[in-house]
């Protein structure tokens, strides 16, 4: 029977020493919930694995005990493979180097959370497909590759989605309502939705989502090529599976004090990031 909550981190190399003072922040909130630290290989230094065991409460585990193909999910990818196959039966999944301000276990008390069995954040307003051309001419193209402004990547990645939610469910995020409108937006929309530092699911609500997702990733070769990363998988699997989910209502923030990319959850600082 799978431990009823914990905390999944990967790790690559550069971030150990991040999510050391993460770990060390979120014991000292008094939040003793069990972590699992993910790795393809030997990705954490000796040095600061024998810190890590210092704390109570840390499981370490690796890809290659689970996969025959380990390298196949060296990327973004690695955090939904993690994710799947984690022991939790709820997991908080955190990016290496974020750095919580909060209590993770709050939201694992949210009534959103609680009914739903996800909490996902919302990415920054700025990422938007505005100023969308056509490229007309050789020279064009060589001096606007920007997804941001191509018709060329907005209609692939419309057929992309299409392709896998054929038809609009009612859940369907408002911001993204152009994907299934027949006309080029005229006004910039909505280019990225969901920020996946910090994912929240409980795999008993979300069973059929958490194999949707798990798809998405692992055709990543695929996947990525219309999406930044993991980033939407979450939402859309949740869709897929015909599952309802649920989004912090603020967008994330570049904060002035820190520079950092930074989330609330009810008006006070949750995690934050680098941008």
């Amino acid at each position: 029977m799978p431990n009823k909550r914990g905390i999944v981190i990967t790790v690559p190399k550069k971030y150990e020493e991040i999510t050391l003072l993460n770990i060390q922040g979120i014991r000292k909130m008094g939040c003793q919930l069990p972590i699992e630290l993910w790795e393809i290989g030997k990705e954490i230094s000796e040095k600061t694995k024998n810190e890590f065991s210092n704390i109570e409460g840390i499981t370490f585990k690796n890809v290659e005990d689970y996969s025959d193909n380990p390298q196949h999910w060296k990327g973004f990818q690695v955090k939904v493979f993690a994710f799947f196959y984690s022991s939790f039966q709820e997991v908080f999944l955190c990016d290496a180097d974020v750095l919580l301000h909060q209590n993770p276990t709050t939201l694992f008390e949210d009534e959103h959370y609680i009914e739903t069995g996800t909490y996902f954040f919302r990415d920054l307003e700025k990422w938007q497909f505005s100023k969308l051309r056509n490229p007309l001419t050789q020279f064009y193209r060589l001096i606007i590759a920007n997804k941001f402004e191509s018709v060329s990547f907005f209609k692939k990645r419309k057929d992309w989605l299409t392709t896998l939610l054929p038809e609009k469910k009612a859940n369907f995020p408002k911001e993204w309502d152009y994907i299934y409108d027949s006309e080029i937006p005229k006004k910039p929309v909505k280019e990225a939705l969901q920020e996946s530092g910090v994912v929240v699911m409980n795999r008993e609500k979300q069973k059929e989502s958490f194999q949707c997702i798990f798809n998405l990733n692992n055709r990543h070769k695929e996947t990525y090529q219309y999406i930044w990363g993991d980033k939407e998988t979450f939402w859309i699997g949740c869709l897929i599976a015909n599952k309802e989910y649920y989004f912090n209502p603020s967008a994330g923030y570049m904060a002035e004090e820190s520079g950092r990319l930074t989330h609330d959850y009810k008006d006070e600082k949750f995690f934050s990031q680098k941008g």
